[in-house]
């Protein structure tokens, strides 16, 4: 027995003496390969390769087996007996960096992807050093509303805008569900708290063809914290507070638990404070106080998964307030939602079901400003309701992905503003707007070669609209009698890859937006000036143009890309005298841009990225006085940089610059905001319970820039936040990705 166990390992021992030989699938040799060799008992012999891609195992340790690994190549096993091979051949693997599912419908990577994106994961938002959601989207290139201040600003800009395309062409989903108001197009961010946020991704360039109207620039889908199911599921969560200057704070709380292995439940509640004083001196008084934002978000959560079924049940309840610093100059706004969504795989297939109803209503003050500060000029009550349905279907038949989508969104929105004595009425606006849409989507995938074709077709019909204007006892009223308008939306895009790591994309779609209610029946005040509707509008119609090319560098990526945004009859505020803007079709736009982005990994626990846009957004027909003009709120170029990362111990980082280059608030370029450097940090220490007391600051350089018109942004801030883990999910403490 003793000679026959001799004889074997002479045998393994003059089969594994020879190196083995590392190579590619081009038969290029391997450097730096780790070889974990393994003996009959276990023990373990790590080798590397040298520059030839040789390895053997050290003297007198006899291996059975070995594995094979490289960082951008899959590992390989291999069992060392006699007959074994001297050559292991690796596959290379490209990494993945960033999952997408907004371009296409389908997740994938962001370097396979056939049109421009950017991701936020849980890790940039948790670490970002903003108190809103808004702010911390600036970390995304081609996000122009970077200059919005949501806790303190003119409600009607807060508006979305992506690669310079201009207000309101761009769409917003949370959770699937329209996130922009559909009488007036605003984004009420305060609903939407960072701390909620679980993960962001934008698709820039056209999106109708999907998405319907407003997608023209591009499309934003943020997912909030949610409930888990499944036998791995646990209960547990995470607790927030803050505090810091200008008596800011803030409290939130998010918790999960499972019912049973196919139900989970999930509770997000969270309220913000802040105040300041810090007024243009066009728009201050002797008679201001500080301004003073509050908030409140409740946000429940159901998910049944059992099998190929998914239900999905929400509940959102969310309150905002604005003191804007005077007397009668304020801000109210209540929302209610509920959405209920369902998923069913069917084979191959994938069904999805959507119904969500939303109610809003907002109060506005506004005073005398600046004859009369204080002294009530108007009262405005804008209820609005709304409902809306999708369905969707996608299969992959093959190496094609194919997708069917159909969806509804009904609006019916009042707008009734009072006189100085908050009684009298002055001017009444209402209608109900119907946007219908069915869109087709096939993705065609061959070895270096992937083509996207898709179109969409899209209906909007407005009926009951009504405008009245009540002066000095007399109405006046403006007839408009109801009508539709549609719009088909094509959209191609093509991926090819030059090489593994290299991918060149172009693109090219049309796009469609329908006015909302608010532009064609309501009217409101900024200061003296009065913004007034305009029930004439026309849709717009758009076309867009991007290429690009798509890079990765070891385990980073770079992506730069050109676009082209061309719109017909394009809405915006036209000024008619000093005191009176009215909306108005002023003709064609054009924006010409370049994006650059970059993120890489600097270490097993640190991150960079980089992102810069050029944009040169103007009028290009229409008015002589607006022609060659700058689009409103669309800055002229902007820039972000950000680093976030933990060291081996319990202290982490992350740093946030962004740069938002000359704005302009109207359309003739004479009211500018200026130009914006703004720096953040945090710095974080975690305890062994996982507790995290986290140092905020935020435009560190202490920029006093124009977050609209009528309003600074935030000046220097300062806060330190405790977050508290809730159970067993987050008791240990992630210091890495």
């Amino acid at each position: 027995m003793l000679l026959a166990s001799m004889f074997v390992l002479a045998a393994v021992w003059g089969t594994v003496q020879q190196p083995l030989t590392i190579s590619d699938a081009s038969g290029a040799p391997v450097p730096g390969a780790r070889a974990d060799f393994v003996d009959a008992v276990r023990r373990h012999d790590v080798e590397s390769s040298d520059a030839a891609g040789r390895v053997a195992a050290r003297a007198n340790f006899i291996p059975l087996a070995v594995d094979v690994s490289r960082a951008g190549y899959r590992p390989v096993h291999v069992t060392l007996a006699a007959g074994a091979p001297g050559r292991v051949t690796l596959e290379r693997v490209l990494p993945v960096i960033g999952i997408v599912s907004v371009a296409t419908g389908s997740a994938r990577s962001q370097h396979a992807a056939p049109l421009a994106t950017s991701v936020l994961d849980r890790a940039a938002l948790a670490t970002a050093p903003a108190m809103t959601t808004d702010r911390a989207l600036r970390q995304l290139p081609g996000f122009d509303r970077t200059r919005s201040n949501s806790a303190f600003t003119n409600y009607g800009q807060l508006r979305a805008s992506f690669g310079g395309a201009g207000t309101d062409r761009a769409t917003v989903l949370v959770d699937g569900v329209p996130a922009q108001d559909g009488f007036g197009g605003q984004i009420d961010w305060q609903a939407y708290p960072v701390g909620e946020i679980e993960r962001v991704e934008l698709l820039r360039g056209a999106g109708s063809a999907l998405y319907g109207s407003g997608a023209i620039g591009g499309v934003l889908a943020l997912d909030t914290f949610a409930p888990q199911t499944g036998r791995d599921a646990l209960a547990g969560g995470r607790a927030d507070v803050a505090a810091g200057t200008h008596a800011g704070a803030d409290e939130g709380v998010q918790v999960r638990t499972p019912l049973g292995r196919d139900a989970g439940a999930s509770l997000s509640a969270t309220s913000t404070y802040f105040a300041y004083r810090d007024l243009p001196p066009a728009y201050a008084s002797p008679r201001d106080h500080p301004a003073v934002a509050s908030s409140g978000t409740t946000h429940a959560r159901l998910r049944y998964d059992h099998g190929a079924t998914t239900l999905d049940g929400s509940v959102l309840f969310a309150s905002d307030h604005q003191d804007e610093g005077r007397t009668n100059y304020t801000f109210d706004r209540t929302l209610r939602q509920e959405n209920v969504a369902a998923t069913q795989r069917i084979g191959a297939a994938l069904a999805r079901l959507r119904y969500y109803v939303r109610d809003t209503t907002v109060y506005n003050l506004a005073d005398q400003f600046p004859t009369k500060p204080t002294v009530l000029r108007y009262r405005q009550h804008v209820p609005t309701g709304e409902s809306g349905f999708g369905a969707a279907l996608g299969a992959q038949p093959g190496r094609t992905d194919l997708a069917i989508l159909v969806d509804q969104r009904r609006v019916n929105g009042l707008s009734q503003q009072y006189g100085a004595d908050g009684q009298t009425l002055q001017a009444f606006g209402s209608g109900v707007a119907l946007l219908q849409g069915i869109g087709f989507q096939a993705t065609f995938h061959a070895a270096r070669l992937e083509a996207l074709v898709g179109t969409r077709a899209d209906r909007v019909r407005y009926d009951d609209l009504a405008l009245e204007t009540i002066a000095q006892g007399r109405t006046t009223s403006q007839a408009v009698a109801g009508h539709a308008a549609g719009a088909i939306s094509p959209r191609v895009a093509l991926r090819y890859d030059v090489a593994p790591r290299i991918a060149l994309r172009v693109s090219s779609g049309g796009g469609f937006r329908a006015p909302y209610l608010n532009e064609l029946v309501r009217g409101f005040n900024v200061g003296a000036v009065v913004m007034a509707p305009n029930p004439d509008l026309v849709p717009e119609r758009s076309r867009t143009d991007d290429a690009g090319i798509d890079v990765l560098l070891g385990n980073g990526r770079l992506a730069f890309d050109v676009t082209q945004v061309r719109v017909s009859d394009a809405i915006a505020f036209r000024t008619i005298t000093p005191t009176l803007m009215r909306r108005e079709n002023v003709g064609r736009t054009q924006t010409d841009g370049e994006t650059l982005t970059f993120a890489q990994p600097l270490s097993a626990c640190t991150r960079l990225r980089l992102s810069g846009t050029s944009q040169y957004a103007r009028v290009t027909s229409g008015a002589p006085q607006v022609v060659g003009k700058r689009l409103a709120l669309v800055p002229e170029r902007s820039a972000s940089i950000g680093m976030d990362g933990a060291g081996s111990g319990p202290f982490g980082f992350s740093v946030d610059g962004s740069y938002i280059g000359q704005t302009y608030y109207d359309d003739l370029q004479r009211q500018p905001l200026g130009a914006a450097l703004l720096i953040g940090a945090t710095l974080r220490a975690t305890t062994r319970s996982g507790t995290t007391f986290s140092l905020v600051g935020d435009n560190l350089t202490q920029q006093r820039y124009l977050s609209s018109i009528d309003r600074y942004g935030e000046p220097l801030t300062v806060a330190l936040r405790v977050g508290i883990p809730l159970g067993a999910m987050h008791r240990a403490p992630a210091t890495c990705w």
